[in-house]
């Protein structure tokens, strides 16, 4: 008797493991697509980002073609230009971009509810000296992190490392948000990549990676990825 109830037992369990791997591996693949078509987007877009065009023109050109996808925006779109970039959740305005200015872009779309997220900070013409640093920091921290991204990894740990770059570099009073989330049926999930979780990264997860550095009224840089954690190590969806 006593076997019978251990087998009956293991049976659901077998079941409901194989179901849940194949709903994650639909999950993978939705936000897979779902990256993919971010990434397009911009690409098609950001030939437009040019002096003389208003923000909310770039905003309306993203949203009617994610309109015209027969899909939704993940969240209300972002497009800052000059010291508008230095708001991590500015609001679009009719400023018209100008020569020398950066342009933080930040969107998504939500495909079989799945979201997708990314942000590409545009340089217009040329950059003074300091902007140009904090570029080159968010892009090297950004880089950093992503290639250290494994099954396992204690998140306060490796937030820190890379907080702890950008703080050697002089610039870490710029930092105004943390480096990532996860992201799935909501746009912002759990794990929050904080220097205070002590949580670990798990197979499977697929996280943002988003360092951003702000100075006031001068602009902001942000450069975001989604990111896959395999136990080969990370896959870029949004590269």
């Amino acid at each position: 008797m006593e076997k019978q109830a251990i087998s009956w037992g293991l049976k659901p369990q077998f079941s409901w493991q194989r179901n849940k791997v194949g709903r994650d591996s639909a999950k993978i693949k939705n936000l897979t697509k779902a990256a993919r078509i971010t990434k397009n987007i911009f690409n098609a877009v950001s030939k437009k980002v040019k002096p003389g065009v208003r923000e909310s023109e770039i905003t309306r050109e993203i949203d009617n073609i994610i309109k015209k996808k027969g899909l939704k925006p993940s969240f209300r779109t972002i497009v800052a230009s000059g010291p508008n970039a230095a708001k991590p959740h500015a609001k679009v305005t009719e400023r018209i971009i100008k020569h020398n200015d950066m342009v933080v872009i930040d969107f998504g779309v939500i495909y079989k509810s799945c979201h997708s997220d990314m942000t590409r900070t545009v340089i217009i013409g040329k950059i003074d000296a300091k902007m140009k640093k904090l570029y080159k920091i968010v892009e090297t921290a950004q880089r950093m992190a992503i290639k250290k991204i494994r099954p396992g990894l204690k998140i306060s740990d490796f937030v820190s490392d890379i907080y702890g770059y950008i703080r050697k570099a002089g610039m870490g009073k710029y930092i105004l948000h943390g480096l990532g989330h996860g992201i799935r049926k909501k746009v912002h999930e759990a794990p929050r990549l904080t220097e205070k979780n002590r949580r670990r990264l798990r197979k499977g997860m697929v996280i943002t990676i988003e360092p951003g550095l702000y100075i006031k009224q001068k602009g902001g840089v942000r450069i975001e990825d989604m990111v896959l954690v395999t136990e080969k190590g990370p896959k870029v969806l949004t590269r």
